[in-house]
């Protein structure tokens, strides 16, 4: 734990441009599908952050020839051709969901190895059972657990994808039914998986990478059924990695309550990430996102016309992005009913409740559902507080529970210049968890406030 970080507020509109980190979804999906191909592919604009480097060591680990250069923002893989050279390792997962999903589902592959997965505290307690039960029913593997039934620690025993169905619980997670959509293909028969109502930004993003390695188009039936041929993955030489369009989503916050312009280079007009859509929750707001030769120029006129009243919105499919909007939501004026979120409550932390008591503290009027949160702002209430704490000789603290995107969404917050002097009235505790997926988060909003 490190010590809290005050956030200096913007006083000035935005004018400049920011370079976003690669998307972490996308490296990692792309890191499977170059260890599932064959020959090498080179990934430009990779990702390099605490969950990809957990893939790329888990990687390594199985004997694959992997080469990154942090500074070029590239990684080079040598793929096996749907083999996994080592048949025995001992991986940790951290708090990585995409590494902790993937990894089990890929391992299944090479019938015969036994491996052993273990993750942090918290991994500990996410959801894995949709995926463990999945391949117990493909009899793909099996799994002795070394704790709670279904959950980290276990050793896997392979025994490889032989064709076969499955119906496949995603609800928890879409990460789930991509997993084996990944890497089920790379098996010895078709394999057909029954997901129905899954969320669907994601799993597109998943099918559209796998297209790139190779693999034929599929899309589910009408009872929501994937029938997945068998498939030798094809590297395509180089892969382009898409920018964060989650880590976007603080700085089109950032535009909507500063006003000015912001450029967010090398994102077109048709992104692969489903996050992209928060655009249409801050358009409402006076957002405005215009693109052109491959880069997104943002802009938000006046900041002080922000539209107000109570909205109700679903973010079932753009989810990562709504602390980003709950955060801000002391600056918009109304009241908000923020739903389709329950899967939420199982990710890095329970995010809705964490959410509601770091709203409370702030003086918000903050429901809590199963699915949903409301937040109705106490006009004044959080002015007050920060100037109650600031004649104290203190700073309003926000805690961020391990979990990346409280440190990053509360950061914006406190980017605005609540108390009209341009000194810090909020402060970020554990600012260093950005290191998940934005490690160097704070010093690209630093100098964003210089530039």
């Amino acid at each position: 734990m490190n010590d809290p970080l005050p956030i200096s507020p913007f006083t000035l509109p935005l004018d400049t441009n920011v370079e976003l980190p690669g998307s972490k979804s996308i490296t990692n999906r792309a890191l499977i599908l170059a260890a599932l191909a064959e020959g090498e592919t080179r990934l430009e604009g990779a990702l390099f952050s605490r969950d990809t480097h957990i893939m790329l060591s888990a990687l390594k680990t199985l004997g694959f020839l992997c080469h990154a250069d942090e500074d070029a923002q590239t990684i080079s893989v040598t793929g096996e051709g749907g083999h996994i050279p080592s048949n025995e390792a001992e991986i940790h997962v951290g708090n990585a969901g995409t590494a902790a999903r993937f990894l089990t589902a890929f391992l299944a592959l090479n019938a015969g190895g036994t491996y052993t997965l273990d993750g942090d505290p918290a991994m500990r307690e996410r959801p894995m059972s949709g995926l463990l039960d999945a391949l117990t029913e493909l009899n793909a593997a099996e799994f002795e657990f070394h704790g709670e039934t279904r959950h980290f620690p276990f050793t896997l025993k392979a025994k490889g994808y032989n064709g076969g169905k499955a119906h496949v619980d995603a609800s928890s997670s879409s990460q789930i039914l991509s997993a084996l959509l990944l890497a089920a293909p790379a098996g010895k028969d078709a394999v057909t998986l029954s997901s129905p109502g899954v969320r669907p930004f994601y799993v597109t993003l998943t099918h559209r990478l796998r297209e790139a390695f190779g693999a034929p188009f599929i899309e589910a039936d009408e009872n929501g059924n994937y029938t997945l041929a068998a498939t030798k993955y094809k590297s395509p030489g180089t892969y382009a990695i898409e920018p964060d369009l989650s880590a976007a989503s603080y700085f089109l916050a950032l535009t909507t309550i500063q006003g000015g312009n912001l450029q967010i280079p090398k994102v077109g007009a048709n992104p692969l990430q489903g996050d992209a859509h928060f655009v249409d929750v801050l358009s409402h707001h006076g957002l405005r996102v215009d693109v052109d030769n491959n880069t997104w120029t943002v802009a938000c006129a006046d900041p002080s016309d922000i539209q107000r009243g109570h909205r109700e919105i679903d973010f079932n499919t753009i989810s990562d992005t709504f602390l980003t909007y709950a955060a801000i939501a002391p600056l918009l004026g109304g009241s908000v009913r923020i739903y389709g979120i329950g899967h939420t409550r199982h990710q890095e932390t329970d995010r809705i409740a964490g959410m509601a008591t770091e709203l409370s503290k702030l003086g918000l009027l903050v429901k809590e559902e199963d699915d949903a949160l409301t937040i109705a702002i106490k006009p004044n209430e959080l002015r007050a507080r920060a100037l109650k704490a600031r004649n104290q000789g203190e700073i309003l603290a926000i805690d961020t529970y391990e979990d990346h995107r409280f440190a990053m969404s509360f950061a914006i917050l406190g980017s605005f210049d609540l108390l009209e002097d341009g000194e810090p009235w909020l402060a970020i505790n554990d600012p260093a968890c950005c290191g998940k997926t934005f490690p160097n988060f704070f010093e690209v909003l630093d100098s964003l406030r210089r530039a």
